[in-house]
């Protein structure tokens, strides 16, 4: 029998920290963080130390890039329901959903649209 391997944690002393305090301002807690995010609570932990996987590692980054670009354009505490409701400009799908996926730009592009009054 095979043994599964552990995902490889990726040390970015420097980087994740500063991601995590930046997407953090989003969230009324890191539980509430953790829950949108559809991650355990721990990874948001590693996430303060510096410590990230590589699938959470490019999760995070994505989270930052958005919560920047709707910071001033939509209150904070309305952020984490964008990025959980449904997107005409995403083809009726959610934010996280996409972001998830690794396509971090179609979320930018439905930002870019929004912030210029399109409509889907």
């Amino acid at each position: 029998m095979a043994k599964r391997r552990k995902p490889q944690r990726v040390q970015e002393p420097v980087a994740a920290p500063f991601r995590y305090r930046s997407a953090r301002r989003a969230f009324a807690s890191d539980a509430d963080m953790a829950d949108v995010l559809g991650v355990h609570r721990s990874n948001i932990t590693r996430w303060k130390h510096g410590e990230t996987s590589p699938e959470n590692a490019e999760l995070l980054v994505a989270l930052d890039v958005v919560v920047t670009l709707l910071t001033g354009f939509l209150e904070p505490e309305s952020i984490p329901d964008w990025l959980r409701g449904f997107n005409a400009h995403l083809g009726h799908r959610q934010p996280l959903q996409v972001l998830r996926q690794g396509q971090l730009s179609e979320v930018i592009a439905a930002i870019e649209r929004e912030k210029q009054g399109a409509f889907a």
